[in-house]
């Protein structure tokens, strides 16, 4: 997750802001940009004009589309100092209150009027053996800090720190080993030398030594490149405007740059004499390692001639550094003269947005306590907030979604009820269906008993002609079909001539005659009607013997439910 930090650096000439995400191991730059300031909104590191600050930041963030609102604001001037303290060992939670108390040695301003801030430098054992610590403390004055918290929350942007420039400078282009950021002909410098880094702004130049990343002196010059531009304008009666264009045309061949050139020599070299005396102060002091580079940054750095001026003047080497060696800039597609032209003013901004390389050192911050409780609260407050849209907007997104769940319920439920409806407009037709099939089921009940019963009369008679035997002579025939009661059919059973009985659909009467004396014809009779598969229960009434020597005899058989009409395709 993107971790977006925005430096703002206010200078005597414009105000520059850089957004870097410090999530990655490498910083991504995610825009920067600048606005110029009205000459007079800023003297010697004091804001004088806060309208014109906050207007011009107002600009900025609205050309350079920065999406943080939440700055770290650099500061520099005469009322913002750094001294070293040496302290009896105190444990680090116990660090600032000590540094306050002792502070009243070193710091010109009264104690009600300073903010202050402290690193611990190092850690030694003094000559009586005691336990100590070398502290780094930054000062400001109040009224210093006070003035660019105005300007800056008057743009609508909240300050969360406040760091001296002299910091961010060393963070942004000092080097320690590799020399990364700086050109790298001259060689690294290891850990145990010094390096002083020298920012030419328009009003004033910083020189900031350190060793391995921790400032070991600051100093602040009040005058920098506009002491040039002036020189310039009041020689060569021009406007500072044009002044301004033509410092930076220096080494042209014509007469009015050489001539400008000439006019501005005097005030070239007021500056380089200041950064020689604080580089020359800063090894005059005990237990210092000497400066073994300086490297220079600012808008003024670029004036034609004042590197090898001030290598000159300093006899050591010097260099140019760049704070986008720092940085990933990728994703900003910048071509490498847009790099040269950026490079010289984002060292300031893109400081104060870096971490300090070393975890274990905090960097300073000089925001007054009632300022940083006012940051946290509203911090809490944007925090507060935020979790209340998110919870707003989950309640949003459940509501919605219960709404549509609901909705689309309510739309089943209306299906539903139009389909009950349809079908109880249906229910008589059912019904009448339901009736027709009862009454279907019920007649085919009926006429399947019918059937069954009733008895196939000419698969019965043609059967019978079929087996009568061929000596007899059939009389008289009267047949019947059972009776049937509510399509129940009943039977009564015939005995046979050998006592058995069988279910019976209907019966024959028949009167035959045959050859006599003998019965011979009786038992063909009888035995005819044994064999056939629709009759059964053969049943021979009292002989009667005739005057032509014939017997006659009353026969009576049993129709069987084989010769019913539900067992024959007569009527289907």
């Amino acid at each position: 997750m993107a971790r977006l930090t925005v430096g703002l650096d206010i200078g005597t000439s414009a105000v520059r802001a850089a957004e870097l995400d410090t999530s990655k191991s490498t910083p991504i730059l995610m825009t920067y940009g600048q606005v110029g300031l009205p000459p007079g909104s800023l003297v010697d590191g004091e804001i004088r004009d806060t309208t014109s600050v906050a207007e011009a930041i107002q600009k900025l963030w609205k050309n350079g589309q920065f999406t943080g609102t939440s700055v770290i604001v650099g500061i520099a001037g005469l009322r913002a100092i750094t001294r070293e303290i040496d302290l009896p060992y105190v444990p680090d939670d116990e660090v600032e209150s000590a540094v306050r108390f002792q502070s009243e040695e070193v710091i010109p301003f009264p104690p009600d009027q300073t903010i202050l801030s402290s690193q611990v430098l190092a850690d030694y054992t003094n000559a009586d053996g005691a336990k100590m610590r070398r502290v780094l403390v930054a000062a400001a004055h109040v009224d210093l800090v006070n003035g660019v918290i105005e300007a800056v929350e008057r743009a609508g942007l909240t300050v969360e720190g406040v760091d001296l420039i002299s910091s961010a400078l060393v963070r942004a282009i000092g080097t320690t080993g590799t020399a990364a950021g700086t050109d790298t002909s001259i060689g690294a410098i290891s850990d145990d030398q010094s390096e002083a880094i020298v920012s030419i702004g328009a009003g004033l130049t910083v020189v900031a030594v350190h060793q391995a990343g921790r400032p070991q002196f600051v100093r602040t010059i009040g005058s920098g490149g506009n002491a040039t531009t002036a020189a310039i304008s009041a020689s060569l009666d021009v406007p500072i405007v044009d002044a301004e264009a033509i410092k930076f045309r220096f080494g042209d061949d014509s007469a009015q740059i050489q001539s400008a050139e000439r006019v501005a020599q005097p005030s070239l070299l007021e500056l380089v004499d200041e950064i020689r005396n604080s580089i020359q102060y800063f090894a005059s002091l005990p237990d210092r390692s000497p400066v073994s580079r300086i490297v220079v940054t600012g808008g003024g750095s670029e004036l034609h001639g004042l590197i090898p001026l001030l290598e000159a003047q300093v006899r050591i080497p010097v260099t140019t550094g760049s704070p986008l060696a720092r940085v990933d800039v990728s994703k900003l597609g910048l071509a490498p003269e847009q790099e040269a032209d950026v490079t010289p003013v984002l060292a300031t901004p893109i400081g104060l947005a870096l971490h300090e390389p070393d975890k274990a050192v905090k960097k300073f911050n000089l925001l007054p306590p009632e300022v940083a409780q006012k940051a946290r609260i509203k911090r809490i407050q944007e925090r507060t907030l935020v979790g209340s849209i998110v919870v707003v907007a989950l309640l949003i997104v459940f509501g919605g979604w219960k709404f549509l769940q609901v909705n689309n319920a309510q739309n089943n439920v209306n299906d539903l009820q139009a389909n009950i409806s349809t079908l109880n407009a249906q229910v008589p037709k059912y019904d009448l269906v339901v009736a027709a099939n009862d009454a279907y089921t019920k007649g085919l009940a009926r006429r399947s008993s019918v059937l069954n019963t009733a008895v196939d009369w000419p698969l019965a008679l043609s059967n019978l002609i079929t087996i009568t035997p061929a000596n007899a002579e059939v009389h008289t025939f009267n047949g019947s079909q059972l009776a049937t009661i509510t399509g129940s059919t009943t039977t009564a059973p015939a005995s046979s001539a050998t006592g058995t009985q069988s279910a019976a659909i209907g019966s024959i009467n028949l009167s035959v005659k045959g050859p006599g004396p003998s019965l011979s014809i009786s038992a063909a009779w009888i035995n005819a009607v044994s064999g056939s598969q629709y009759f059964a229960n053969p049943l021979q009434g009292a002989t009667t013997v005739d005057a032509d020597s014939t017997i006659s005899f009353p026969f009576t058989v049993s129709i069987t439910p084989n010769a019913s009409l539900g067992k024959n395709a007569s009527l289907k």
